[in-house]
């Protein structure tokens, strides 16, 4: 069994003391779930985009003295998100981007990235992208396959459909029909939810500061942070758990 932990939408700014929606301070809260994450002992860490709030390098560095706090560095992956665009992202995360590498061995499961950065919030993947993540799958179709991204492949049913992968469904329907991709993970919606389509599971993640109420139009939910635990078994099946701050925490 392998035990990942999925993080997201982190928002850090440069200030380490600046707060956003619902006075949240995204440093702290990310500080406080790393410390939880930490005692979990995972295998690995993977962010699904959207480390900086601000686009500063401080954002990113911030994020890296976290890991090292909670020796959770060399456990640690990514994909971008819509707040990852500058070259920044690219010339500090390179390494850890799993978009960029061979999928990510985790015992009976190979972890796959793939990249929906597009436009301002909007996400899309390329023609070229896209077969050659199905021809990644189609070669290992032996084990169980995860895949992660930032943008929400389905619609939400909220006012984040607004900033949509464009091309979700395409994704969708070549993905759901290869039986060996049980899992897709994502971020971007700052919502928890999960659905079934054919054989394979959609799984949205909390973010690690402030939470969007899934409406017709922008609300923001006073759910506390939180980050996601996919215990990953060897027979293809696998348990999910929402861990969360509480509101003592915070005060």
């Amino acid at each position: 069994m392998a035990k990942i932990v999925q993080l997201s939408d982190c928002h850090l700014f440069k200030d380490k003391n600046k707060t956003g929606y619902n006075n949240i301070n995204p440093y702290q809260t990310l500080q406080l779930l790393l410390c939880k994450v930490a005692r979990l002992n995972p295998d690995g860490v993977l962010v699904t985009g959207d480390i900086s709030g601000d686009d500063s390098a401080q954002s990113y560095q911030h994020f890296f003295e976290l890991l090292e706090q909670f020796n959770l560095l060399n456990k640690f992956k990514v994909v971008a998100g819509n707040h990852d665009q500058s070259d920044l992202f690219d010339e500090l995360l390179t390494h850890f981007d799993l978009a960029k590498s061979r999928p990510w061995q985790q015992d009976s499961w190979l972890i796959h990235g793939i990249d929906t950065r597009h436009e301002g919030t909007l996400g899309q993947v390329s023609v070229e992208n896209l077969q050659n993540l199905k021809n990644n799958l189609q070669h290992a179709s032996e084990g169980f396959h995860l895949i992660a991204c930032h943008h929400h492949p389905i619609p939400c049913g909220g006012w984040m459909d607004k900033h949509q992968w464009l091309n979700g469904h395409n994704f969708v329907e070549q993905i759901t029909q290869l039986p060996q991709v049980k899992l897709v993970i994502y971020g971007h919606i700052h919502h928890d939810t999960h659905q079934m389509i054919r054989q394979c599971c959609f799984h949205s993640c909390p973010s690690t500061c402030w939470q969007f109420a899934n409406q017709a139009d922008f609300s923001v939910s006073n759910e506390m942070p939180g980050f996601k635990l996919y215990q990953l078994h060897n027979d293809g099946t696998f348990n999910c758990t929402t861990i969360r701050l509480q509101q003592e925490q915070l005060d």
